[in-house]
């Protein structure tokens, strides 16, 4: 089984998908702007509306 890794976009709280830093296309795109909100379609992730 693979290591769990955290989305690497620092408001998102999800599980990236194997072999990759992101968990959507989203938080990849996001990766160079400074929001305190994650902006991502998942709905568990816990950086909505933060």
């Amino acid at each position: 089984m693979a290591d769990l890794k955290k989305c690497e976009h620092a408001p998102c709280s999800c599980i990236a998908p194997a072999g990759k830093n992101f968990c959507s296309q989203i938080c990849e795109d996001s990766k160079k702007l400074t929001t305190l909100k994650c902006e991502c379609e998942h709905s568990g992730c816990k950086g909505h509306g933060i």
